[in-house]
């Protein structure tokens, strides 16, 4: 279990600390921050990291030895819209099977691309969460190296390419945003 207070999530002994928005919203706008979307005691945070990138770099390598840029782009362009789209089940397995809080969820695959689902899936190094470091609390909880293979660079990026990690959050008044315009 795990419980938010202010800009921190406090997690199986780490602490999260995420950035509250800075954009001037004007009079009665929240100024959001990802641990708003926790409760203060007895929550649940689902962490994650996947690939599909494992011998993609070889496989690529192979065609651009041979001139073919079309196929080593389109190695490329699948492997990444792949591992989206595992990210994206898993998270529809959260919320209808292993968590349940949306077990009667019916949605067009329009509507989730809408993401008209409870819940969001933000992840290090992107708008609501800029900072990269959390990754390497991620890496260690997740025992990800070992598990997946996924490893982190100096600046922590993921090696494979095509790798995601990040969280699940499941409040439903959780919702993506930008920490600064």
């Amino acid at each position: 279990m795990l419980h938010a207070k202010n800009e921190t999530i406090y997690c199986a002994g780490h602490e999260f600390i995420f950035p509250r928005q800075t954009v001037d919203k004007g009079l009665n706008s929240n100024n959001y921050c990802l641990a708003d979307f926790i409760a203060p005691a007895n929550d649940f945070l689902g962490t994650f990291a996947l690939t599909t990138g494992h011998g993609l770099k070889e496989l690529t390598s192979e065609f651009e030895k041979d001139n073919d840029d079309y196929n080593s782009i389109m190695s490329k362009i699948i492997a990444d819209r792949l591992v989206e789209a595992f990210s994206e089940k898993m998270h529809e397995m959260i919320r209808k099977d292993l968590w349940a809080y949306s077990k009667n969820e019916s949605l067009s695959i329009n509507d989730m691309i809408k993401e008209k689902y409870h819940g969001i899936r933000p992840a290090p190094g992107y708008p609501a969460c800029p900072d990269h470091q959390h990754k390497d609390y991620i890496w260690q909880m997740l025992e990800v190296e070992k598990n997946t293979g996924i490893t982190l660079t100096e600046t922590r990026s993921m090696f494979p390419a095509a790798s995601l990690s990040g969280w699940y959050f499941s409040n439903p008044k959780s919702k993506y945003f930008m920490i600064s315009s």
